[in-house]
């Protein structure tokens, strides 16, 4: 669901909040559901070996249950390693996953010290940001001159049938106040406005199906993925707007089931 730059509507706010808590509650599920996730986690990897071969020390900003960092150091048994999530949940379910290296905090403020970072690494963390700017320009801040940064983020086709679903079922007058994901140019922006050297960019589309629009709700909730905007109109929650939503989400049915999209941003960044 591309738009033209004159016609990309500006950032929406992000409830910290509650995206803390609703990942919190979906640490202990979230591995047995984040397949697509997995798979960027291995892209990530691959990138991070082909661009930082032999790092010695390195950061996973949004580690989530530690998947990204337990393969790193089994990859570098040497390497001093951290992770920093904003949820609690996800940074204890980390700690009990590779011990007490995981830290609770904010990709916006990271608590790491300027310039002692060879690697920054982050997996499907940065599209819950309202602006990429912020946090992009604090990794440039930790990392050593030639250090690197690996990141991999849902871009702005994502979702794009259940976000095409609610577009059609809210009544006239009502704004969409889904959640809005980045572009690979918003990307680049914040990469360069951070000075940055970007080294690599790329996408990849991964197409999950489902039983149902119900089966896909449960399992983003499940994982903590929902809408983190603080301004959702009650719409969202009505009876028939959701029969409507479902109704036209229905009819992109395939044998397989109901596609639910997955448009993946890859970036690899340098500081010069």
């Amino acid at each position: 669901m591309t738009h033209p730059a004159s016609l990309r509507p500006p950032p929406r706010p992000v409830d910290k909040a509650r995206l803390r808590a609703a990942f919190s509650r979906g640490a202990t599920a979230y591995d047995a559901h984040a397949r697509v996730q997995r798979a960027v986690v291995e892209r990530v990897l691959a990138l991070a070996a082909r661009h930082a071969p032999a790092p010695r020390r390195a950061l996973d900003v949004g580690a989530g249950t530690g998947v990204l960092l337990e393969a790193l150091l089994a990859r570098h048994p040497g390497l001093a390693a951290a992770g920093v999530d904003l949820a609690h949940g996800m940074a204890r379910a980390a700690r009990d996953r590779t011990g007490p290296r995981h830290l609770v905090g904010d990709a916006e403020a990271l608590p790491v010290a300027s310039g002692t970072l060879d690697l920054a690494l982050s997996s499907s963390v940065f599209q819950w940001l309202p602006t990429l700017g912020p946090a992009v320009t604090e990794v440039a801040r930790v990392l050593a001159p030639g250090g690197s940064f690996v990141l991999a983020l849902f871009g702005d086709d994502t979702l794009h049938e259940l976000h095409a679903a609610w577009s059609t079922a809210l009544p006239s007058g009502v704004s969409d106040r889904t959640h809005r994901f980045h572009r690979r140019t918003d990307v680049e922006a914040a990469v360069a406005a951070a000075g940055l050297e970007l080294v690599h960019l790329d996408a990849e589309r991964h197409v999950e199906h489902h039983a149902d629009v119900l089966s896909l709700l449960r399992t983003m909730r499940a994982m903590g993925a929902g809408n983190a905007s603080p301004e959702r109109p009650r719409a969202l929650s009505e009876a028939h707007v959701v029969a409507r939503m479902i109704a036209a989400y229905e009819r992109l049915r395939a044998p397989e089931g109901i596609p639910a999209t997955w448009d993946v941003i890859y970036a690899v960044a340098r500081r010069r």
